[in-house]
């Protein structure tokens, strides 16, 4: 139930956090962002092991605090909550 735009996230947040690791003067800022790029990939764990709405909750608020670029990271999961609210509503219609 991962989408791409997640993918995409982290991979910018990951090229983001590696390129600034390697800069002396703002490394604490790259192991900052790779701190956000652990906690996406836990909520993207969460999401593979059945708990879809809370690890797209986990990868959404770890992603805004990335703006603007964390955007589309934090969009994608707030589609997946989306999806995943229809699809709810729409079992409890059928009973």
């Amino acid at each position: 139930m991962i989408n791409t735009q997640m993918i995409i996230g982290v991979i910018i947040h990951t090229l983001m956090s590696l390129i600034l690791i390697n800069d002396p003067e703002y490394s604490f800022l790259g192991y900052g962002i790779g701190v956000i790029v652990l906690v996406n990939i836990l909520g993207m764990l969460l999401m593979a092991s059945k708990k879809t709405i809370l690890g797209a909750r986990i990868f959404m608020i770890s992603s805004i605090l990335m703006v603007p670029i964390g955007l589309i990271g934090a969009l994608g999961a707030r589609k997946i909550i989306d999806e995943k609210k229809k699809e709810e509503f729409y079992n409890n219609l059928n009973r």
